[in-house]
């Protein structure tokens, strides 16, 4: 017993020994600081359980929790609420945001430096020497409150994403090397003073405000330090002349919905080492000059979408080695497409006047996640090697609205794939095979083409997450599949204008995105996430391509053409909350099927130009989040249903041109629809807004008259009974007679029939 207590207070010792000559902690926390945190919590509501780990003595386990390794001081609090964007409004338990005041236990942490309190919601105020102080994201309101400008040694302050109001944060705080103020809804001027204030700042953001006035070179002197510079989507007008010497260690600016124009900014070449040039949607009407691809080998992202810039695009651009993204969409380039170095992973070129064929040298681009041509001049065909870039990451391809001509390239087949669009071109032939590997494909949007052949069944076994599935305007034939109703997201159908046969499956009633509430996400072709990554030296390692705080989303936003309410409307941000059905100008026949009715979300029903019959279901009420119904031109008969006055949000009504009767429902949405058009060409119809008053329809005194032809069917049912049961009375007396033999027998039979009831009655 003895040998072994000796051998375990030897191994005691060693393990003190060695760990303290390497530094590693062997400290449980200050009892002090254990006890401020957990007053800390106890002021806290935390519906996740996030902070259920604080229990026990050695607080420096606890997460979110880090202490020095010697002396055990707790040093960093981390109690950001980050995830990704995708989930911003999709909660899980361990993301659910904390809730409470900041109280005065935290003054108990006498060293503590770094404090991260984003996305969640928090109130109360913290007086202490800080040197990191991150609460973003979390609803924060008001003035920025007076006790920050007591944290002289704070280096890193992060307040974005919140609510604050009222001018600029003008405290003096010299050790300040990052101040992130952006996407409040700050006022009034940006202070002349910034570098009196922020002598040290290498960071600088306060882009999304609505400050005013005018920014000149002055409010910017003195911060010779600086390498990020943001001021993107405020109200004040930028006079930054073409003498200006900017701060010559910039690697990243953005400017992008500022007033920065007409003249592209000429001081831009003094910048050597700038990374990121964001200068989208800034008021330029200029050619790009000469050197713009040449001043700076450093560049990693260039964004100058959303101008009117001029000129033609470099033959190669593979000198840049580095650069991973390109967005040169919405302006006046021409020419063909450049070569690009191997590493580009965004290449976003649309709405411009490029002209000629796709080269091949895409197709090398092994980094290439988003590819988006749409909107030129394009002509030949889709080179067909694209599989000599089927990475994981290629998601998005896009060559809408071009002149392309020739097949589907079957090497269009990536496993990653979730949006592609090459709508409005003059492909032809028919769908391949390949795109069954497409498993993630969420947007399949082929229309305005000369694609022929029928809708494949396998759609429904293979392409399990098809979101858009648009058809329109091609040379289609043959039914609609029934297996598409089991495409569970599937939320917008476009088969208009094809030659599509047959009937409406009711299979299509089964769809559940159009039934039941989706989850709201954000709408963007990259994963992006809320995170802000703090490196040693308090700058962003990450931010080089400006993804932190949520400030900048890159990428390419899936949009899609819709017939809605008889007008053409793209969809961008709201496509995820498009719910839409179009089998219009097909060859469609039989009933309108009732199990449509049941999809409760459907926001816009176009069944227009084909040969339906029957009746408008009585059901139809039942799309109560309806809001463009087009019927017109089939050979629908019978009443509007009078259900129909519950749709409150029908917007848009037609149903001309079929056989509907009688009159029009004087009620509900129908007066907010006074377009007699509506109604043209069913001639039996009355009521307002046609001149027709019913006179012919109304019933007089005394006189009832059949409301509809179910009314109809009922009294001929009535009628028939009534007559069938006077035709057998008459017919059994006649038999009998003139059957004396058969009226004997009869006659017998009741009597004994009596007499035993009689007798069981007296008995």
């Amino acid at each position: 017993m003895g040998v072994k207590l000796t051998e375990a207070l030897l191994l005691v010792f060693l393990y003190l020994k060695f760990s303290l000559c390497n530094g590693v902690s062997i400290s449980l926390c200050r009892e002090t600081e254990r006890k401020a945190l957990l007053d800390f919590k106890e002021g806290l509501k935390d519906p996740g359980g996030r902070l259920s780990s604080w229990i026990g003595e050695d607080c420096c386990i606890w997460r979110g929790v880090q202490c020095d390794n010697k002396t055990g001081d707790v040093v960093q609090l981390d109690l950001g609420n980050k995830r990704p964007l995708h989930d911003m409004f999709q909660y899980g338990l361990r993301s659910e945001p904390l809730d409470g005041e900041i109280n005065s236990a935290l003054l108990g942490l006498k060293h503590l430096q770094y404090l991260d309190l984003s996305m969640n919601f928090f109130g109360g105020c913290i007086k202490d020497s800080l040197e990191i102080l991150s609460w973003a994201i979390s609803e924060l309101t008001g003035h920025f409150p007076d006790w920050l400008g007591k944290l002289k040694s704070l280096k890193m302050l992060n307040l974005y994403v919140n609510l604050f109001y009222g001018p600029f944060l003008q405290f003096r705080l010299p050790s300040l090397k990052k101040l992130d103020i952006s996407r409040n809804t700050l006022n009034g001027s940006v202070p002349v003073n910034l570098g009196q204030l922020y002598p040290k700042l290498e960071f600088l953001d306060f882009a999304y405000n609505n400050l005013t006035g005018v920014l000149t070179e002055a409010h910017l002197a003195g911060l010779a330090k600086l390498q990020h510079l943001g001021f993107s989507a405020n109200e004040f007008r930028v006079d930054l002349g073409s003498q200006w010497v900017p701060p010559l260690g910039l690697n990243t600016l953005a400017m992008w919905n500022s007033k920065l124009g007409p003249g592209f900014p000429s001081w831009i070449q003094k910048l050597e080492n700038l990374s990121v040039a964001e200068f989208s949607n800034a008021g330029i009407s200029d050619t790009l000059p000469d050197w713009f691809w040449n001043f700076s080998k450093n560049l990693q992202l260039v964004r100058l979408s959303n101008n009117d810039i001029k000129g033609k695009l470099p033959a190669s651009l593979e000198h840049l080695s580095g650069l991973l993204y390109v967005e040169l969409s919405g302006n006046s380039f021409e020419g063909s497409v450049s070569q690009f170095p191997a590493n580009l992973e965004y290449l976003l070129l649309s709405s411009n006047k490029i002209a000629g064929r796709i080269p091949e040298t895409l197709c090398y681009l092994k980094k290439l996640a988003v590819l988006d041509l749409s909107k030129n001049q394009l002509t030949g065909e889709i080179p067909d090697c694209w599989n000599h870039s089927l990475q994981p990451r290629l998601s998005t391809f896009d060559l809408s609205n071009n002149q392309l001509s020739g097949g589907i390239p079957t090497t269009i087949s990536s496993p990653s794939l979730a949006y592609l669009h090459l709508s409005n071109n003059n492909l032809s032939g028919e769908l391949p095979l390949s795109l069954r590997n497409c498993r993630a494909l969420r947007t399949l949007d082929l229309g305005q083409n000369k694609i022929s052949g029928s809708i494949p069944t396998w759609f429904a076994k293979s392409l399990l997450n098809l979101e858009v599935l648009r058809l329109r305007d091609n040379m289609i034939v043959g039914n609609i599949p029934p297996e598409l109703g089991n495409l569970t997201n599937l939320r917008v159908i476009d088969f208009a204008y094809n030659h599509l046969s047959g009937t409406i499956p009711y299979d299509l009633g089964n769809l559940r995105a159009m039934k039941f509430a989706h989850k709201l996400f954000y709408n963007t072709k990259v994963a992006l996430e809320v995170y802000d990554k703090i490196s040693d030296d308090y700058i962003d390692n990450m931010e080089i391509l400006y993804l932190v705080s949520n400030k900048l989303l890159i990428g390419y936003m899936d949009n899609v053409n819709v017939n809605l309410k008889g007008r053409d409307v793209q969809y961008d941000k709201l496509l995820p909350l498009l719910v839409s059905i179009d089998l219009s100008r097909n060859e469609l026949s039989g009933k309108i099927p009732e199990e449509l009715m049941y999809l409760s979300y459907l926001q816009n029903l176009n069944l227009s130009g084909n040969h339906l019959t029957g009746r408008i279901p009585d059901k139809i009420a039942m799309l109560l989040r309806l809001e463009s119904l087009d019927l017109s031109k089939n050979d629908l008969s019978g009443a509007i249903p009078t259900t129909m006055i519950m749709l409150s949000f029908l917007s848009h009504l037609n149903l001309s041109y079929n056989n509907l009767s009688g009159r029009i429902p004087n009620s509900g949405q129908f007066l907010a629809l006074p377009d007699p058009s509506i109604y043209f060409g069913n001639y039996a119809l009355c009521g307002f807004p046609l001149d027709d008053d019913c006179e012919n329809v109304d019933k007089p005194p005394g006189v009832r008259y059949p409301k509809d032809e179910d009314e109809v069917e009922k009294i001929g049912f009535y009628l028939s009974i009534a007559l069938g049961y006077i035709l057998g009375f008459w017919v059994l007396w006649a038999v009998l007679l003139l059957n004396k033999k058969w009226g004997f027998a009869y006659f017998q039979f009741v009597d004994s029939l009596l007499y035993a009831t009689r007798d069981c009655l007296w008995k």
